[in-house]
């Protein structure tokens, strides 16, 4: 019974930690999370030798707390909680694309199921995460991207390994 309940107690300060919703309030109390960066916010058009990839999840709480990995051409990327994006850039034209909800040990990103997507040169391309666990990449219109990218945050806490471009 003692560690049911230490169970649950660590499992609220997780979402807690984690849910991104959890730091909307302006109140200087709520501890920063390692895990996220700011909200989203606009951003600007891409270079017209790059395209923008604009990665993300959304954020509903009855989805699981794990990471859905995302990779881009057979590499690791990071891996979106629900409520977090990541944004980068490539150089235009074929890539593979695929985010992956509980692929370990085998990392089925890396080598299956692999997602072929053509990216055209100064576009920006709005990805989501499939909410049925699907690898697919969800392509999404701008306006419902960024209607559903107002309650999401900037994903931080991975060290990208794919060949992703400076959007700068």
């Amino acid at each position: 019974m003692y560690c049911k309940k230490i169970k649950v107690a660590l499992t609220g300060v997780l979402l807690l930690l984690f849910t991104p919703h959890a730091f909307s309030q302006k109140s200087s109390n709520i501890p920063k999370s390692r895990v996220f960066g700011e909200q989203y916010h606009e951003l600007p058009t891409s270079k017209s030798d790059r395209t923008r990839v604009i990665y993300y999840r959304t954020g509903y709480e009855a989805q699981k707390l794990s990471g859905a990995n995302v990779y881009i051409d057979g590499r690791y990327h990071t891996s979106l909680l629900p409520g977090g994006f990541s944004t980068f850039c490539l150089a235009p034209g074929e890539h593979t694309l695929g985010a992956y909800q509980g692929d370990a040990p085998l990392y089925r990103g890396k080598t299956e199921e692999l997602y072929r997507v053509k990216l055209e040169a100064g576009k920006t391309y709005f990805i989501k995460v499939a909410d049925s666990g699907s690898a697919a990449p969800v392509s999404v219109t701008r306006p419902e991207a960024e209607q559903e990218l107002k309650y999401t945050r900037e994903q931080k806490h991975a060290v990208s390994r794919a060949a992703v471009l400076s959007c700068k």
